[in-house]
């Protein structure tokens, strides 16, 4: 273990996304089980998180405080709120990151209070496996050693990359609600290969292989895509109507969490 070993950390909001971020610590082994804790109103949820996860539970918000490190996974409309209820427990070195997408950093940072280090940060659910990309927004307060910290767990997920908090809402269709539109292309590839007469798995493995490759070949060859897709003459898809679905994919999202962002009156 590294700087977080002797840490507690708290998950306000047990929903999907933060269950599959509490699943990841637990797998690498970030920190022990008993040095984690989930806070979620649902009963029901309470009893799943602590047969599948092993970690403590509780309905309690102000439990939270507890923790040193306390990531909020609720939705956006309930955020300030919780924010708020917690406030007066908060003390100055207590770390407060948020996945909540379209409140800002500011937002965040006048809920709780003066010292208190405050980050956004907008993970996707391949983070499961620690191959997620999160956008990282940081607040005023975020000293070097919080930082320290912060990457630390923002490491076991999968890439951070720093982004102005301005540009976040644009990130969430960029990174994190991509998957969604990701996932039903390997499908559709596999669909396709099964109707040809491939069997199910060997198609499925194939196509999400191809995702797969052509990401890393980006990353690691540091070409340009255009210039890597001419090293494949034969190119069937009808590429304009791709390309301008994907943006428009993009836009929406981004356009969506501005209204949101708006609608919240932060």
């Amino acid at each position: 273990m590294g700087t977080l070993e002797n840490k507690h950390i708290a998950f306000v909001g047990l929903g999907v996304m933060g269950e599959v971020l509490v699943e990841r610590v637990l797998a690498v082994g970030l920190m022990p089980r008993e040095q984690i804790i989930a806070c979620e109103p649902r009963a029901d949820r309470q009893e799943i998180i602590r047969t599948r996860l092993g970690v403590v539970a509780t309905a309690d918000n102000r439990n939270a405080a507890d923790a040193d490190i306390l990531v909020f996974c609720v939705p956006p409309v309930s955020l300030i709120p919780v924010l708020t209820e917690l406030a007066t427990n908060l003390r100055p070195g207590h770390i407060v990151i948020s996945v909540a997408a379209a409140v800002p950093v500011a937002a965040i940072e006048a809920s709780v209070g003066s010292r208190i280090v405050v980050v956004r940060a907008l993970t996707n659910s391949p983070a499961l496996i620690g191959q997620g990309v999160t956008a990282v927004s940081w607040g005023r307060h975020s000293t070097p050693p919080a930082r320290g910290l912060i990457k630390e767990l923002l490491a076991c997920w999968g890439d951070a990359v720093e982004v102005p908090d301005e540009l976040m809402n644009l990130c969430v269709g960029l990174t994190a609600a991509a998957p969604t539109y990701i996932f039903p292309i390997i499908e559709a590839m596999a669909n396709a290969a099964v109707q040809g007469g491939l069997p199910p798995d060997l198609a499925l493995r194939m196509a999400a292989g191809v995702v797969r490759g052509c990401g890393e070949l980006v990353l690691q060859t540091g070409k340009s895509p255009a210039e890597l897709q001419a090293l494949t003459p034969l190119q069937p898809l009808r590429e304009a109507e791709a390309r301008a679905l994907f943006a428009e994919a993009v836009q929406v999202a981004r356009s969506k969490m501005d209204a949101l962002q708006g609608k919240l009156k932060l």
